[in-house]
């Protein structure tokens, strides 16, 4: 079970980065090529990628890098209007130089699954290592931070961005021999960026085909609408994607009105009947949905 979110803190202006050392992870994935993109935006960047001195070196085109920030450094002020959103990475500040920090970043790349032996953590997503630091008992003392100081992680909320802020409180960082373990509530807590991602493909497919339904309208955004889907099919039995995505259009298109026996019972019985396989129930409950719409349509 995870311990819950970090505390929110706004991150650190840019003429506030010279009070201390800080350091932005920037994703190879979202940025790609990013070294390039680097030499772009600064015109002697300090930076290391992390997949250096690893067995991930062939694929360094890819690798997350750490990069030292300067007061007013362009980079933070294009990643505070942009890369936030986008999510391009995250922000710790550390009284150890560039090499020691990427050394201990190094170390998090590789990680023991308790089932599945060695695992490769996508460290420069902010999500990861919310997920990770969350299921910690006690965040601010993990080993995960090593010498990382303090970190700034923004999150991507329904309602925007979210920035989760952290700050090292265990003294002395031990230096770490072995592999960093995940345990259950690890695997527990990062399991929801999926579900997190797949929240957003629901989204999107709500807001092109049902933006001026009920559902919306009652949810107030696409992204609640796809929660209350994914809620609703869960509670109601239902599983897989094919599920969730029947749900959102009998939803989409009716909202709760869908699953009342009362207000629309030739649609709601195909739902909450007993007889036939789960998905040949919501199969037929939306097709009815769509016979519905299109008879609406026609009138």
């Amino acid at each position: 079970m995870t311990t819950g979110a970090l505390p929110n803190s706004a991150p650190p202006s840019a003429a506030a980065l010279g009070d201390g050392k800080h350091y932005l992870l920037l994703d190879g994935i979202a940025l790609e090529p990013l070294e390039r993109w680097l030499y772009e935006h600064l015109d002697t960047p300090v930076y290391e990628p992390l997949y250096l001195h690893t067995p991930l070196e062939a694929c360094r085109k890819l690798s997350p890098c750490l990069v030292a920030l300067e007061p007013g450094s362009l980079v933070w002020e294009r990643f505070l209007e942009q890369g936030a959103v986008e999510s391009w990475g995250w922000l710790m500040a550390s009284d150890a130089s560039l090499e020691e920090l990427a050394a201990h970043l190094r170390w998090l790349l590789f990680v023991e699954h308790p089932l599945e032996g060695e695992k490769i953590l996508r460290l420069a997503s902010a999500q990861v290592v919310h997920c990770l630091l969350e299921a910690e008992p006690e965040p601010s003392q993990s080993p995960l931070l090593g010498v990382i100081g303090a970190l700034w992680l923004p999150i991507a909320e329904d309602d925007g961005i979210t920035w989760r802020h952290l700050t090292n409180t265990q003294g002395e960082p031990v230096r770490h021999r072995k592999r960093f373990r995940l345990q259950p509530a690890h695997l527990e807590s990062l399991s929801r960026i999926a579900w997190q991602r797949f929240a957003g493909e629901l989204a999107q497919h709500l807001q092109a085909f049902f933006a001026h339904g009920p559902l919306i309208s009652e949810c107030g955004t696409a992204g609640m609408a796809a929660r209350r889907v994914i809620d609703t099919t869960r509670e109601l039995g239902f599983t897989g994607r094919r599920a969730h995505y029947y749900m959102a259009n009998i939803l989409g298109a009716y909202g709760p009105a869908a699953l009342d026996e009362q207000r629309m019972p030739d649609l709601a019985r195909h739902v909450t009947q007993t007889s036939g396989t789960p998905m040949e129930r919501l199969k037929a409950a939306a097709t009815e949905a769509r016979r519905l719409a299109s008879r609406e349509s026609k009138a």
